[in-house]
C-alpha cells in the first residue's frame, strides 16, 4: 500500500463531516415508522446535545459538546447534574419504569443517542441509520427491563462516534430495583460515580483529536499534529488513530485528578471506562484489594476480591470502598498501574507515539479519610438471585467471529460495516440463545490488538478464555455472567453465551475502541420478527 492509499483510508473518519459523507439509511419517515404507539410514560425527559464551554484547566475555558437534561414528567431526582463537568447528567431510572426521552440535537452535525447496556426496542437503541441532523429531534420510548446496575449513554453516528464522545457527549445511567434496595448498600452521598477518560489539549486549552488543529466545537480536525510536518508526523498521527486515540491528561467524571474526603464508612463506587481507547488496570495505592460487587449488567451473585481491576472502554464495575477500616488522615489514590503496551498490542511499524502511552502508570483520583467514629458494613453472602439466563446452555448453536486487521481495515467476522446489511449468520430468532466465539487473530505480519467487543440490546455470559499468551491485563479481568462488553486480548479466543432480546429489529455489535468502530469494525445483527399464528 502506498502513501496515498494509506492517507485515503486512514483519514476518512476525520474528514467525512467536512465532505458531507454521511449515509444514515432510510429517510426520517421510515425511522418514524419504527416507533411503537406511545403510551403515557412514567418518566419523560428532554435531553439536549449542544456546544458549551467548561473551565477544565487554568486559563481559557475549553469548548466542548455536552448533554443537558430536564424532567418533564416524573421524579426530579431522575436527573443528577455534575457541576463543573463536561459530562452529561447521571440519569436515575427504576426497573419497570416507562421512559420517554426527547433528544434535541443542537450540534452542527447529525447525531443519535445509544443507551449502552439497556434492552430496548430497535427504534430506541440509537442505530446510526436513525441519526438526526442538527436542529432536529428524536423521541425514544422504552421500558426499563434491565436489572439494577450501572449503564451509560453516548452518541452513535457512523464514523463520528469517537469524535462526538471525545468532545464530551456521554453520561451515566443508574438503574435501581427492589432486590438492590434490600441489600442496604451505600446510596445517596455514599455512592460515587467515577467516569474514567483521557483527553489531549493544545496550548489554548482546546481539545485535540485525530488530525490536530481545532474545529468550532474545540475538537481537533484538519492540519498537522504539531509533531513536525511531512510523512513522518502525518503517518505517525494516523497510526495513533488506527490504534485508538489516547490523551495525555486523565479525567474522572469530567475533572482532572479530583480529590475527595471520605467519612469512616463504606462507599459504593460505580466505575465506567468512558475513554475512546485507553484500557485501565486499576489499583488502590495502599494495596487494598478491590471488592467487586457487580459488572456491566448489575450485581454479581457474590462479591469478589481481586488485587487489580481491568476496565476496557465501555466496561463498568461496582466496587465497595470501605473507609471504615482506615485510620483518620489516611491518604490514598485510585490509580492505573503500569503494564506493557504489548498487552494491548498495536498495528503499524512506528510503535507507540502517544504522549501518555497505553499502559502508562498514572494517578486518577486522590482520597483522604476524615476523623470520627467508624461505621462498618457487612456485605450479604449473596448479592442477587441468579437470573435464568445465567444458566449454561448445552444446545446453543456456535458462531465463530474472527477479529482481524487486513488491508488497512479492522474486520469483525471477516466483514466491515454496512448500514442496513445483516448476513444469514448474523440473523437470530427473538429470545434465542447462541454461543459466539470471538477469536482475536494476528494478521500475516503478526499484528493484533486487544478489542473490547460490545453487543447491543443484551447482557451475555462469558463462558471461557483460551489461546492467549501470558498477559499483564489478565489478572485484572473479572468476567461476569451479565456483561455487554468483553475484552478479547491479542491471540485470545473468548466464548460468550448470548440470549438475545425479544424485540425484533436491527442491532449492532462492534469494537468499543471508538476509532475502530468508526473505521468499520462494526456489524449489524438482525433479530427476526416472531412467527405469526
Amino acid at each position: 500500500m502506498d502513501r496515498r492509499d494509506a492517507l485515503r483510508l486512514l483519514t476518512v473518519p476525520a474528514i467525512a463531516p467536512a465532505l458531507g459523507v454521511f449515509d444514515f439509511g432510510p429517510p426520517r419517515e421510515a425511522a418514524d415508522a419504527l416507533q411503537p404507539a406511545r403510551a403515557v410514560p412514567d418518566v419523560e425527559l428532554t435531553l439536549t446535545a449542544a456546544p458549551s464551554e467548561v473551565a477544565l484547566l487554568p486559563g481559557a475555558p475549553t469548548r466542548v459538546w455536552r448533554y443537558t437534561a430536564s424532567v418533564v414528567r416524573g421524579p426530579a431526582s431522575t436527573v443528577q447534574p455534575l457541576p463543573g463537568s463536561y459530562l452529561g447528567p447521571v440519569l436515575h431510572f427504576r426497573r419497570g419504569q416507562k421512559v420517554r426521552v426527547r433528544f434535541e440535537n443542537r450540534l452542527p452535525e447529525p447525531s443519535i443517542v445509544h443507551w449502552h447496556g439497556l434492552d430496548v426496542p430497535e427504534a430506541a437503541d440509537g442505530h446510526p441509520r436513525l441519526a438526526v441532523d442538527g436542529g432536529r429531534d428524536y423521541v425514544y420510548d422504552f421500558e426499563v427491563v434491565n436489572r439494577a446496575g450501572t449503564y451509560w449513554y453516548h452518541p452513535h453516528p457512523h464514523m463520528r462516534t469517537g469524535a462526538q464522545a471525545y468532545q464530551g457527549l456521554a453520561g451515566v445511567i443508574v438503574v435501581t430495583d427492589p432486590e438492590d434496595d434490600a441489600l442496604g448498600l451505600p446510596a445517596g452521598d455514599d455512592a460515587l460515580v467515577l467516569v474514567l477518560q483521557d483527553r489531549r489539549f493544545d496550548a489554548k486549552n482546546q481539545l485535540v483529536y485525530a488530525n490536530g488543529g481545532t474545529m468550532p466545537g474545540g475538537m481537533g480536525r484538519g492540519g498537522g499534529m504539531g509533531r513536525g510536518g511531512g510523512m513522518g508526523g502525518g503517518m505517525g498521527q494516523m497510526m495513533e488513530t488506527m490504534n485508538g486515540w489516547l490523551g495525555d491528561r486523565l479525567f474522572v467524571s469530567g475533572a482532572p485528578r479530583p480529590a475527595r474526603s471520605l467519612e469512616r464508612r463504606a462507599y459504593r463506587v460505580r466505575l465506567l471506562n468512558g475513554s475512546n481507547a485507553r484500557i485501565y488496570k486499576l489499583a488502590w495505592s495502599d494495596g487494598t484489594p478491590f471488592t467487586i460487587l457487580g459488572g456491566d449488567g448489575g450485581l454479581l451473585e457474590r462479591a469478589r476480591v481481586r488485587p487489580f481491576l481491568t476496565l476496557a472502554p465501555g466496561q463498568r464495575a461496582d466496587v465497595l470502598l470501605d473507609a471504615s477500616v482506615k485510620a483518620a488522615g489516611t491518604a490514598f489514590t485510585l490509580r492505573s498501574v503500569a503494564f506493557p503496551a504489548d498487552a494491548v498490542g498495536h498495528v503499524g511499524m512506528m510503535g507507540e507515539l502517544s504522549p501518555l502511552p497505553q499502559g502508562s502508570a498514572a494517578d486518577l483520583m486522590s482520597f483522604t479519610v476524615r476523623g470520627g467514629p467508624a461505621a462498618s458494613l457487612t456485605l450479604p453472602a449473596r448479592l442477587c438471585t441468579p437470573p435464568a439466563a445465567w444458566a449454561v446452555s448445552d444446545r446453543a448453536p456456535i458462531r465463530r467471529v474472527p477479529l482481524t486487521f487486513m488491508r488497512m481495515e479492522w474486520l469483525i467476522g471477516g466483514r466491515t460495516f454496512d448500514m442496513a446489511d445483516a448476513a444469514p449468520d448474523e440473523t437470530v430468532a427473538p429470545g434465542s440463545t447462541h454461543i459466539w466465539e470471538f477469536r482475536n487473530e494476528p494478521n500475516p505480519m503478526g499484528m493484533a490488538m486487544a478489542h473490547p467487543i460490545h453487543v447491543h440490546g443484551t447482557q451475555f455470559r462469558v463462558l471461557s478464555r483460551s489461546g492467549a499468551a501470558a498477559n499483564a491485563l489478565s489478572e485484572g479481568i473479572s468476567d461476569t455472567r451479565a456483561t455487554d462488553t468483553v475484552l478479547v486480548l491479542p491471540g485470545e479466543t473468548v466464548r460468550v453465551q448470548i440470549t438475545f432480546s425479544t424485540y425484533p429489529g436491527l442491532y449492532l455489535y462492534h469494537c468499543h475502541i471508538l476509532e475502530h468502530e468508526d473505521m468499520g469494525m462494526m456489524r449489524n445483527f438482525r433479530i427476526s420478527a416472531p412467527a405469526r399464528g
